[in-house]
């Protein structure tokens, strides 16, 4: 009996994280672009996690490509990298990811991994649902 009480929060706290979980999963879907140093930065996101990137450089030209699968799991993004057009990128490559903030319009994540410069920010717009 004393761990009634205890256990029915903690279901709470689990059922009130999925649902964060789900409305963020929800808010990632759609196409989602960024300038970056005179890239172009494409993110299309499926409703199931999954993603393609595309990098365009000057003159249109497609200079990257990346797939994998972006996945909210207890309010942190974890961004697993399966395919990079870029050779000497090994993957799979696991990254997670801090929301900063997301609505409809944009997506704001932050990391610390590969940087002794502090966090990595990315900072994405949505450019179609």
């Amino acid at each position: 009996m004393k761990y009634t009480i205890p256990f029915i929060l903690l279901i709470f706290l689990l059922v009130g994280c999925n649902r964060r979980d789900a409305t963020i999963q929800r808010e990632l879907t759609g196409t989602w672009h960024r300038d970056v140093g005179g890239f172009q930065v494409t993110n299309v996101i499926a409703a199931d996690g999954s993603y393609q990137v595309q990098v365009v450089g000057l003159n249109n030209i497609t200079v990257g490509t990346s797939e994998g699968s972006l996945i909210a799991k207890n309010g942190v993004l974890i961004d697993t990298m399966t395919k990079n057009s870029v050779t000497n990128v090994q993957t799979p490559k696991v990254v997670q990811w801090q929301i900063v903030r997301i609505d409809k319009r944009e997506l704001v994540m932050s990391s610390t991994f590969n940087t002794d410069k502090g966090a990595l920010v990315k900072t994405y717009e949505k450019v179609e649902r």
